[in-house]
């Protein structure tokens, strides 16, 4: 009976550890799809955080912290882009907020914010990074948080 005690606490803080690696790494941006894995070159997809600098990658549960690239371009310009026009004819995304094609020119990454409630201080603000691929029209979610308001580039 005491060993399997001992067997059990030991497995209880090796989870904490590992779970608590995880949060270390990922600061907290977490999402568990694995619908990323379907765009080839996602792993060229720099996530932002605009406030602290910080840089994050695609990786299983969620973003993972890695190194700034030299350069990081702002694509939140949506006015005169003609990938923006393309999502707008052909996509049901609202509220757009930063725009960038893949190097390749077959994907667009879009963010876009969508507010869940009438307008209050206390609505929630859902972000939703998507591909769309041009080559078939789909779109897909590779990456979703509550206010994870962060900068991307593909490079």
């Amino acid at each position: 009976m005491k060993r399997k005690i001992v067997i059990i606490s030991v497995i209880a803080i090796i989870l904490i550890v590992l779970l608590s690696t995880i949060l270390c790494l990922s600061q907290f941006h977490f999402d568990f799809s694995q619908d990323y894995r379907s765009i080839e070159g996602y792993e060229n997809i720099v996530f932002k955080d605009p406030k602290s600098g910080q840089c994050f990658r695609l990786c299983a549960w969620g973003l993972l912290i890695t190194d700034s690239p030299d350069e990081f371009e702002d694509h939140r310009d949506l006015v005169s882009s003609s990938e923006y026009q393309l999502l707008v004819e052909n996509t049901d995304a609202e509220n757009i907020w930063q725009v960038v094609s893949t190097p390749d020119g077959r994907y667009i990454l879009y963010v876009e914010i969508i507010n869940v409630g009438t307008g209050a201080t206390t609505d929630e603000d859902e972000v939703y990074y998507r591909v769309y691929s041009i080559e078939d029209g789909t779109s897909t979610t590779i990456y979703s948080g509550y206010r994870q308001f962060l900068l991307v580039d593909w490079k």
